[in-house]
């Protein structure tokens, strides 16, 4: 069946995206309107909805639909250590100041964030970057990753910690010998590393406050670009807060800062998005 909604019917969209805020609580209004579109599109398609009206009263009567309708408009792709100069820059610019610092404040709590974790790569990313950089040290430090994301299913397969040879394609054999179990035809991440993760449900969108606070560091990739400016500076303000001072925000390689993070914070690597909030910053 050929599929008759314009594109061009701002109205409409506003209505449904309006309409699924008010009754999902999933905030989607500030995304980017091609983004949210293209994705759309395969919804009205599956449920055979040939307009967005027609598809506001598929979810009227299947109410089960808006799950579905989150997890095809929030992004998933991830994979470890997707921005390879991101993570080294944080082994080299970021780790050492912090850790010093919390050494010269005889504290032993490492706490990290990642905003938009998708099926948990980038969080066992960062435990493993930890492990693999304070080595022996790693048993005198209380570390703590929080993983949120917006799709309980991803979150379940992130806890689960089991990926495919694909999934671990291009990691370093080391890496794979010891932080995962070959089990079967899958990899599982190590216990210990997997204890090191707390995984939440968490619209990072729709959050008014941070659920976070004093975080050390915070990692929000590829997510900012999916959000209409007004958004992103809502985001980010919310990220700002939960920041420990110092701290830090590592945003990556894709993402284009907003001119008011760069008056905040202190960018320390440029082509990695990799900012500092200190004592005078903000």
């Amino acid at each position: 069946m050929e599929n008759t909604v314009d594109g061009r019917d701002t109205i409409a969209l506003y209505s449904l995206l309006e309409k699924v805020y008010q009754d999902s609580g999933h905030d989607f209004r500030g995304y980017k309107r091609g983004t949210v579109t293209r994705r759309l599109e395969g919804r009205l398609y599956t449920t055979g909805a040939r307009t967005y009206l027609d598809y506001m009263k598929f979810l009227d009567d299947h109410p089960e639909e808006y799950q579905r309708l989150v997890n095809a408009l929030t992004i998933k792709i991830s994979s470890f250590f997707r921005s390879p100069y991101a993570f080294q820059q944080v082994a080299s610019l970021v780790l050492p100041e912090l850790v010093s610092h919390k050494k010269e404040r005889g504290e032993r709590s490492l706490g990290f964030w990642s905003s938009a974790c998708a099926r948990g790569e980038e969080p066992y990313s960062i435990a493993i970057l930890l492990a693999e950089f304070l080595g022996h040290e790693l048993k005198d430090f209380d570390v703590l990753i929080y993983a949120t994301d917006v799709s309980r299913q991803v979150l379940k397969e992130a806890q689960a910690g089991i990926y495919s040879p694909q999934d671990v394609e291009g990691l370093p054999s080391a890496i794979l010998e010891n932080y995962f179990a070959h089990r079967d035809q899958s990899y599982v991440v190590r216990t210990d590393i997997r204890q090191m993760v707390s995984f939440s449900y968490l619209d990072l969108v729709s959050t008014t406050k941070p659920p976070f606070m004093g975080v050390d560091c915070i990692f929000c990739c590829n997510v900012l670009i999916y959000l209409q400016r007004q958004l992103q500076e809502k985001v980010l303000g919310m990220l700002y807060d939960s920041l420990a001072t110092p701290g830090y925000l590592i945003l990556g390689e894709v993402e284009t800062p907003t001119s008011s993070l760069n008056e905040k914070l202190e960018c320390l690597d440029t082509k990695a998005k990799i900012y500092k909030k200190d004592r005078t910053g903000g």
